[in-house]
C-alpha cells in the first residue's frame, strides 16, 4: 500500500472521504434531511410558516399606519449649548455607604501620612497619589462630589510632582467638570477654578508631547469663562482666551485671516519689530510649521470655538477661527466634503461683515485652487452669494439662500448657526439680527404701487379729457404734424411784439461809427 493510499485513507477516516459508492451519498443525503425536517419541520411547516407570514406583516402594517408620526421640532434661532452629559449617578446608600465613606476615610489619612515630613523620612508624593485617587473613586460611589472633587485635585497635584502627566491631566479635567456642576460656589469663582484647572491640564498634555490635547484643553479652558453666561454679550477676557485657543492649533502666520484677531498679538511674531502675521520672518514661519496641530480630529474644537463666537454676534474673531479650520482640514490631505463646508461658512461669516470684495478674493486664490470644491454643492452657493452681494440684486440673494430652491442641499448640511447666518446676510452693512430682508416682497410691492399711480392717473386723464374723434387714413395723411404750431404763430399780437424790439437798448448810434483803429486797446 502506498503512502498516496495511507494519507487518504487516514484522511477519510479522520474527516469523511470525498470518494465511494453513489449509494452511500444518497442514504447520507436522505439522513440529513430526515435529520433536518425533524428539527426545523418539513415542507408542510415552511408552507403552513410561509402562509402565515403575510398575515403578521399585515397586521403589524396596519398597526404601524395607525400610529402617530412624531412631529419634528422647528428651530427659533441658534444659541451655543454645549454637549449632554452622562448624568451623575446618585451613588450608594444605607450600610454599603457607610462602608465606603470609612474606606474612603482610610484611604484619606493614609495618603496624608504618606505626605508627613518625619526625621527619618520624606513625603512620598507618588504613593500618595494612588491613595488620593482610590479616596476619590471611593467618594464618588458614595456620590459625594465636593470631596471628590477635592481629592481629585490632591491626586492630580502628586502625580505631577512625580511625572504622571497623563494621569494628571485626566484627573485635572474631572476636577473641572465637577467644578461646573458644583452649587456650593458663585459663578465667577467656578470659572475661575475651572479655567485655572483646565490650564493645569493642558501643561501636562504638553509635557507629554501631546499638542492636539494641550490644545483642547486650552479651548475648553476658554469656554470655562462663558459658564452660565445668558447674556448677548461675550467678555473681553472670555474673548482674548478663546483667540488664544485658536492660536494653539493654528499659529497666526499659518491662518489667511489671521488680521480679524481683536485681542492680543500673536505668540510667533516680534512685538518690537515691524513684521505682523501677514508679513512675518522666515523664521518665523519655520517655527509656526512646528508647532502646527496634526492630531486627527483636532479641527472639531476649534470648530466649537467657530459656534461659540457666532452666538454672540463676533463675527470678525469667528471667521479668524473658521481660517484655523479651514487650514487644519486642508493639511490633513483627505477631508474634501467637510473643507467644503469649511469654505463656504468662510464666505458666509466674510458677507455677515459686509465684504463681498474680500468673499471673491478667497474665493478665487484659495477656495477653488481646490479641484474637489469646484464640484461642491458648497461651491455654487457661495458663489451665487457673494456675486449678489456684490451687485446689489436682492432678488438673486434671495434666490440663493431660498431653503426650496437649488441650493437647498448645500444650505441643508450647514450648522444651524451658519444657517441663522445665513439668513441675516444684508446686501449692504454688516449682518443684523432680526427679521430678515425679503427684496422680492419689497419688489413687488412698489411694482404694485407703481400699477396702481399709472391706473389712477390714466382714470383721472380720461376724465378729464374728453374723447377724441378717431381720423380715417387720408385725413391723417394730409397732416404735417406743425398746425399746433401755426396755430400759436397766428395767435399772436405782432403790435406787441413790435413794442417789446423797440423798448431793447442797444447802445448809441454814435459810437457805431468809430473805427477800430481809433480804440487803443493797451
Amino acid at each position: 500500500m502506498s503512502y498516496k493510499h495511507d494519507a487518504s485513507a487516514n484522511r477519510d477516516a479522520l474527516f469523511g472521504g470525498a470518494g465511494g459508492d453513489s449509494k452511500k451519498k444518497k442514504k447520507s443525503s436522505k439522513s440529513s434531511k430526515e435529520d433536518r425536517d425533524d428539527l426545523f419541520g418539513g415542507k408542510s411547516s415552511s408552507k403552513s410558516s410561509s402562509s402565515s407570514r403575510p398575515k403578521t406583516s399585515s397586521s403589524a402594517s396596519s398597526s404601524g399606519s395607525s400610529r402617530p408620526k412624531p412631529s419634528v421640532p422647528s428651530s427659533q434661532g441658534y444659541s451655543y449649548t454645549k454637549k449632554k452629559k452622562s448624568p451623575i449617578s446618585i451613588g450608594l446608600s444605607g450600610e454599603a455607604k457607610e462602608a465606603k465613606m470609612k474606606e474612603a476615610e482610610d484611604y484619606r489619612d493614609k495618603a496624608k501620612k504618606a505626605m508627613q515630613k518625619g526625621l527619618f523620612s520624606k513625603p512620598d508624593p507618588l504613593a500618595a497619589s494612588t491613595y488620593y485617587k482610590r479616596a476619590a473613586d471611593a467618594y464618588q460611589q458614595c456620590g459625594e462630589l465636593r470631596l471628590e472633587r477635592m481629592y481629585r485635585i490632591n491626586s492630580a497635584d502628586c502625580q505631577k510632582a512625580v511625572g504622571a502627566f497623563a494621569t494628571a491631566a485626566a484627573e485635572y479635567t474631572r476636577a473641572a467638570e465637577l467644578v461646573e456642576d458644583a452649587d456650593d460656589e458663585e459663578l465667577e469663582m467656578k470659572r475661575e477654578i475651572g479655567k485655572k484647572l483646565l490650564l493645569n491640564a493642558a501643561e501636562c498634555w504638553l509635557q507629554m508631547n501631546e499638542p492636539g490635547k494641550a490644545a483642547s484643553s486650552k479651548v475648553q479652558a476658554a469656554l470655562a469663562l462663558t459658564w452660565g453666561d445668558e447674556s448677548s454679550l461675550l467678555p473681553q477676557v472670555a474673548l482674548a482666551a478663546l483667540e488664544e485657543a485658536v492660536e494653539a492649533h493654528v499659529p497666526d502666520p499659518l491662518n489667511p485671516y489671521s488680521r480679524y484677531r481683536q485681542t492680543g498679538v500673536s505668540a510667533y511674531v516680534n512685538p518690537n519689530s515691524d513684521e505682523t502675521a501677514e508679513n512675518c520672518s522666515d523664521e518665523a514661519m519655520a517655527l509656526a510649521e512646528q508647532h502646527i496641530v496634526t492630531r486627527p480630529f483636532a479641527h472639531e474644537s476649534v470648530q466649537e470655538v467657530v459656534y461659540v463666537l457666532i452666538s454672540f454676534g463676533e463675527y470678525p474673531s469667528a471667521l479668524y477661527a473658521q481660517g484655523a479650520v479651514s487650514t487644519l482640514l486642508d493639511r490633513d490631505g483627505v477631508s474634501s466634503l467637510t473643507l467644503s463646508r469649511s469654505f463656504v461658512a468662510e464666505t458666509i461669516l466674510t458677507l455677515a461683515m459686509g465684504d463681498p470684495v474680500l468673499a471673491e478674493q478667497q474665493f478665487l486664490n484659495r477656495h477653488v485652487q481646490k479641484t474637489s470644491y469646484l464640484n461642491a454643492r458648497e461651491c455654487k452657493l457661495a458663489e451665487e452669494l457673494f456675486r449678489a452681494v456684490k451687485v446689489r440684486d436682492g432678488e438673486a440673494l434671495e434666490e440663493a439662500r431660498s431653503i426650496k430652491g437649488s441650493n437647498r442641499a448645500g444650505i441643508g448640511n450647514l450648522h444651524e448657526s451658519l444657517r441663522e447666518v445665513l439668513t441675516m446676510i444684508r446686501l449692504s452693512g454688516v449682518a443684523r439680527k432680526g427679521d430678515p430682508e425679503t427684496y422680492a416682497s419689497e419688489k413687488k410691492s412698489s411694482s404694485d404701487k407703481k400699477k396702481k399711480s399709472s391706473s389712477s392717473s390714466s382714470k383721472k386723464e380720461s376724465k378729464q379729457d374728453p374723447e377724441k374723434p378717431k381720423l380715417s387714413l387720408d385725413e391723417l395723411a394730409a397732416k404735417s404734424g406743425y398746425e399746433a404750431d401755426v396755430a400759436a404763430a397766428d395767435a399772436l399780437d405782432s403790435s406787441a411784439v413790435q413794442n417789446e424790439l423797440d423798448a431793447l437798448d442797444f447802445g448809441d448810434d454814435s459810437e457805431s461809427d468809430l473805427d477800430d483803429d481809433d480804440i487803443d486797446l493797451r
